[in-house]
């Protein structure tokens, strides 16, 4: 017994460990694939949003590279429009210019030095004076003045010059403000450095170069300094690929060699950025590196900011979300298999000990205890149900086999006497059965007048008389029946008939139901092709109106504009009416200067070219501006023509919108009434439809009907045949009669 308990209860727990370990993998892997996924989209999204924010760093290291290169030649552009209009005026001479370069090398930090180099032909179209240092110019008379940072400020140097060196030939052949390739000069301790230079062209005339040496050490070490992400690096390189702030102080002008390497040369090539991935770092770890191309403004050039991003700033977001995952899921599964464990312990365990222990006492014969868990209304419920069922059978069993044994002996007895009995009772049964087989053999041959006359034993008189009596009614049936199928083939016959006229009449019906069905189809389709075409109609007057409805739009754009253009030739009227006052004073003191100028007498001659010179400027711009604020007053003018013209041209507009409103609104009326009769012409072709199906339907059962009133016919004749092979009685003869 106890054995057996133990078996059942280690069943039990089997049966319930299973059911927690399938459970408890099934969940831990879906919990495991469904990490790995968010895993796996966490790292993507976190990868994308980290080289998307490198790319703004980068455009926005670029930006600020941009903007300090861009004033620089800014300054360069202006320096070399100062000199372009003082030439081609006469103001300014090389001694002038000479001292007007310090100024560009004091304004900004990065410049190193600043200079101008004229051609052959020289600034002004001669070569000035041999090795003068005032006027700029070296031994061979070349203007080449060059202020440089010295250890005691600025220095003028007049070096020999090459104009075939990248400095001098890119703006002199493309006549364009240019950049050259940065280069470390040996001078200056192999200083990292670029030159942006301009040309100077008078009269169309390339006359020389300008530029700025500037020095890129500083730049480079300012992004030295960056640090994005934390532990990321920012990099700047040439157009050329060559590394101008590096991993490595070592590599600093030279030729890009990392991962990517084609990569880089395409995104110089293109402008496009490029992201390179599982590139070394320079504390050698892996990292992303963004490569961001920009143009230098109005340089022809163009550079690179490289971002680096380590791989483990990303994987450390990833790996933090991993974590949070992870325990979480340990948290969710345990909590599973606990809820588990205590279902599987209420649910299936403990009833299946019961249900497991009220088997093992019915095994034994014990069956006077009822089963547990009979009130359950699930899987466990219905198996204590049929255990109790099987526990009633069994005990039937017991008590049907003790009343069996007592009824056998009493069967024997019983078996004797009714062995007798039975003897006596087929001698009876054999004269019975003699005499109702003459009565059935008359009957198979049709012979319904045949009747049993001999006597019977009492318990058989019952049997004879009802034999008797069934010859008697089946006679009479015979009879009745025989005057019905004359009545059903009549009735028959009719029925056919009615059904082959009903049968025409119903054809000729349908026929002409689906002639007005056709007829119908065409009018809705009739019908629908006007309905569409009225919505066609109504939404091309719609889209006029919404042109009509633009034009207005334009037109007042228009009106508004040409105020605006009237407003401001009202303000350069006033702005030309200032330059005229303006040039009356300079007219003014130029006279002034002229009447000094004489008074100083042969000191004074050189500034009373100037004077004159003002004055002959001031009439031309007084001359200017007069004929300047004609012509406004004149545009003025026209514009007020203009704006009447356009706001009629705007009523006009609005009167053909509100036509064409009309126009709409009766099109979308008719739209609207060939829709309606459309839908109304649709339902009556459904109807006439129906009625055609009702129709054809009935003509089809009033075939079938026919059919079956011929069938039934067939089947009365058939009938009539069957009932001719009895012989039935009348006026006490026998007489055989077939129905007429």
């Amino acid at each position: 017994m106890a054995s057996t308990s133990a078996a059942r209860s280690k069943s039990s727990r089997s049966l319930a460990v299973k059911l927690l370990s399938v459970s408890a993998v099934a969940i831990a892997c879906v919990l495991a694939l469904t990490f790995l996924v968010v895993i796996l989209q966490v790292r993507e999204r976190t990868v994308a949003i980290t080289l998307k924010q490198a790319e703004a760093e980068a455009e926005a290291t670029a930006q600020a590279m941009s903007g300090k290169i861009d004033a620089l030649s800014g300054a360069t552009r202006s320096l070399a429009g100062l000199v372009e209009r003082g030439i081609a005026a006469g103001k300014l001479d090389r001694a002038a210019i000479t001292t007007m370069l310090p100024a560009q090398v004091e304004k900004f930090d990065l410049v190193f030095g600043a200079w101008i180099v004229d051609t052959e032909q020289g600034l002004d179209g001669k070569l000035g004076p041999k090795d003068d240092a005032v006027q700029g110019t070296n031994a061979d008379g070349v203007f080449t003045p060059y202020w440089v940072r010295g250890a005691s400020g600025l220095e003028l140097m007049r070096p020999v010059v090459d104009r075939n060196a990248e400095y001098y030939r890119l703006a002199a052949t493309s006549k364009r403000g240019a950049a050259t390739e940065p280069y470390e000069e040996p001078s200056a301790n192999n200083l990292l450095m670029m030159t942006v230079t301009q040309p100077i062209i008078i009269d169309g005339r390339l006359a020389a170069v300008t530029g700025l040496d500037v020095a890129l050490g500083s730049l480079a070490d300012s992004l030295k300094s960056e640090r994005p992400f934390g532990e990321g690096r920012v990099y700047l390189l040439s157009g050329t690929g060559k590394w101008l702030a590096a991993p490595d102080a070592a590599q600093v002008m030279k030729e890009y060699a990392a991962e990517g390497t084609d990569q880089v040369k395409t995104a110089l090539a293109d402008g496009k950025t490029v992201t390179l991935n599982d590139v070394v770092g320079s504390d050698g770890g892996s990292v992303y590196r963004v490569v961001y191309p920009f143009d230098l403004p109005g340089l022809n050039a163009r550079w690179a900011v490289a971002v680096d991003v380590p791989v483990a700033a990303v994987s450390s977001v990833v790996n933090e979300q991993t974590k949070i995952l992870v325990i979480g899921g340990m948290f969710i599964l345990a909590a599973v298999i606990g809820a588990l464990l205590l279902a599987v312990r209420t649910f299936v365990q403990r009833p299946m000990a019961s249900l497991l222990g009220d088997v093992g006492r019915m095994s034994e014969g014990q069956l006077e205890q009822p089963v547990a868990g009979q009130e359950r209304s699930d899987e466990i419920g219905k198996v204590a149900v049929a255990l109790e069922a099987f526990r009633y059978r069994l005990a039937d069993g017991h008590r049907l086999e003790a009343a069996n044994a007592e009824q056998r002996q009493l069967t024997e007895s019983e078996r004797r006497q009714a062995e007798a009995e039975r003897a006596r009772a087929a001698e009876e049964q054999r004269k019975v059965v003699e005499a109702l087989g003459r009565g059935l053999a008359n009957l198979s041959r049709g012979d319904l007048t045949s009747r049993i006359t001999e006597n019977f034993p009492p318990s058989y008189v019952e049997l004879r008389d009802n034999f008797n009596d069934t010859m008697d009614s089946l006679e009479r049936t015979i009879l009745q029946l025989n005057q019905t199928v004359h009545s059903l083939n009549a009735g028959i016959g009719e029925i056919s008939r009615s059904s082959d006229n009903l049968s025409r009449r119903t054809e000729q019906q349908a026929a002409s139901l689906e002639e007005t069905a056709a007829a119908m189809n065409e009018i809705a389709e009739q019908m629908h092709t006007s309905t569409r075409n009225a919505g066609e109609a109504a939404s091309k007057v719609n889209e006029a109106c919404s042109d009509a409805d633009r034009s207005n739009a334009v037109v007042r754009k228009a009106i508004t504009a040409m105020e605006g253009i009237e407003d401001s030739s009202r303000k350069v009227s006033q702005i030309i009416g200032v330059i005229d006052e303006i040039a009356f004073q300079t007219n003014l003191l130029a006279l002034n200067a002229g009447v000094e100028a004489a008074r100083a007498g042969e000191a004074g001659k050189g500034f009373a070219v100037v004077a004159q010179e003002v004055r002959e400027l001031a009439q031309r711009s007084a001359q200017a501006a007069k004929e300047i604020k004609a012509l406004i007053s004149a545009s003025s003018a026209q514009v007020q023509e203009g704006v009447s013209l356009v706001g009629e041209t705007g009523s006009a507009l609005t009167r053909i919108g509100e036509q064409i409103l009309s126009v709409n609104k009766l099109i979308q009326d008719i739209s609207a009434s060939a829709r309606e009769q459309s839908s109304g012409l649709q339902e009556i072709n459904v109807a006439v439809n129906n009625m055609d199906q009702v129709t054809q339907q009935n003509a089809a059962m009033v075939e079938e009907t026919t059919a079956a009133a011929n069938l039934l016919n067939d089947e009365a004749h058939t009938l009539r045949d069957m009932v001719m092979r009895f012989s039935v009685s009348t006026s006490g003869e026998t007489s055989h009669r077939r129905a007429a």
